[in-house]
């Protein structure tokens, strides 16, 4: 008969004696990754139907770009080299694609209730406006040029 306990006792003194894994040297990088991966909001469609529509959601876009550029610039400098240009054009973008917004929302502001004309040269404008900002709402495009932060981001969770 095999004794348990005196089995069971020869694995957990092995185990106890096994060093622990070593430390993932990205381990600052992938925590400030992380970071910013969680501050990443998921838009929906625009609706088109009124200026009034169009405007909420352009003030929500807004909204959520303010909050990427804010979770960006309170991780910190990312803890790999040669990322603070790589920052500074992410946030570059997002300041960019802000002012854009800005612009659309005082445009839209201008339409006249019931003026599918003037609604629909407006959405045109927005639309022209923010044509260079497709990557504005995800920053991880350009944080992704410095190598340790791409490695990061594909290994944080929620990336």
């Amino acid at each position: 008969m095999i004794r348990v306990a005196p089995l069971l006792s020869l694995f957990l003194i092995a185990a106890c004696a096994a060093p622990p894994p070593a430390p993932d040297p990205d381990a600052p990088a992938i925590a400030w990754a992380a970071k910013v991966c969680a501050a990443t909001p998921q838009i929906t469609v625009a609706p088109q139907e009124t200026a009034a529509d169009l405007g909420a959601f352009v003030d929500t876009l807004a909204g959520a770009l303010t909050k990427e550029a804010a979770a960006i610039r309170s991780a910190g400098p990312p803890p790999v080299p040669d990322a603070g240009p790589t920052v500074a054009r992410a946030l570059a973008t997002l300041d960019a694609a802000q002012e854009s917004l800005r612009q659309a929302r005082s445009r839209l502001g201008q339409v006249r209730p019931g003026d599918a004309g003037s609604l629909q040269q407006a959405v045109a404008d927005v639309n022209a406006g923010m044509a260079g900002l497709a990557d504005a709402g995800d920053p991880k495009v350009a944080l992704r040029q410095n190598t340790a932060l791409d490695r990061a981001f594909d290994k944080a969770t929620g990336c």
